[in-house]
């Protein structure tokens, strides 16, 4: 199975309403909106007019930068067609909206102050293009968040084409006229290798990572924990959680 297959079948069709809720209960995912909420503070919000979301899936870190972002216009695109009717059905925030419209389309004009790719780039491959049209039409900053260090075998049958290397995304922001404002490795050792090992042997036994059904009670307590683990006893400056924010210096 390709990696496009791989994504077209995972993120096409299985992203659902369910998934909404797993997220507002899963370790890693709020784990990432704690170290997301630290990485805005970096920003001056009264610049950011407007903010496109690559890739956002059912919504929920969209959600988060129309809350920090109030005077902003905030939309998550994705072509998923399933993720943005339940991102759209959940989430009332005034100055957010959600589409499938491809911005990185040459037809699509609208310069954004602010556009973030969150765990996007390692789905794409030749994602260097990619990363080109976002930064045609952006005028100030830009966040990206991939995996980064070892990558395992779980990881291709949820569309990953690669893991970057450390420093890897800030040369080529810097290559094309961006500075680096601040970064995040995170995770060592509970996030990696810990739960990524966890994660790829439960693969192998059929794990998947997109529910089809509510997370159960215990499940619920058991992501409360490794929420616990990730914050409070890993760190962030060692890991294989990347988050980095870019400033363009030639814009």
């Amino acid at each position: 199975m390709s990696s496009k297959k791989t994504n077209e079948e995972f993120f096409g069709h299985f992203w659902n309403e369910n998934m909404i809720d797993y997220l507002s209960h899963s370790a890693g995912s709020r784990w990432f909106a704690h170290l997301l909420s630290k990485m805005l503070q970096e920003l001056p919000a009264h610049q950011i007019k407007s903010v496109a979301d690559i890739g956002c899936g059912v919504g929920n870190k969209t959600a988060q930068l129309a809350t920090h972002f109030k005077h902003a216009e905030v939309i998550g695109y994705d072509f998923s067609e399933p993720a943005i009717e339940a991102a759209k059905k959940h989430y009332k925030i005034e100055n957010l909206k959600f589409a499938t419209e491809d911005i990185t389309n040459a037809k699509h004009k609208k310069k954004v102050d602010l556009i973030t790719a969150f765990e996007v780039l390692e789905h794409i491959e030749h994602w260097e293009d990619l990363a080109k049209k976002l930064i045609n039409i952006n005028t100030k900053y830009m966040m990206i968040s991939v995996p980064v260090g070892r990558m395992r075998p779980y990881e291709v049958h949820i569309g990953h084409y690669r893991n970057y290397k450390r420093g890897q995304i800030e040369k080529f922001m810097e290559d094309h006229g961006y500075r680096t404002v601040k970064t995040f490795y995170a995770g060592f050792p509970f996030y990696s290798p810990i739960v990524r090992n966890i994660t790829n042997a439960s693969f192998s036994r059929g794990y998947t990572e997109l529910p089809q059904n509510k997370m159960s009670f215990l499940a619920k307590r058991m992501h409360d924990i490794w929420y616990i683990l990730f914050r409070y006893a890993s760190l962030r400056n060692r890991g294989d959680t990347y988050i980095g924010l870019f400033e363009a210096t030639s814009k």
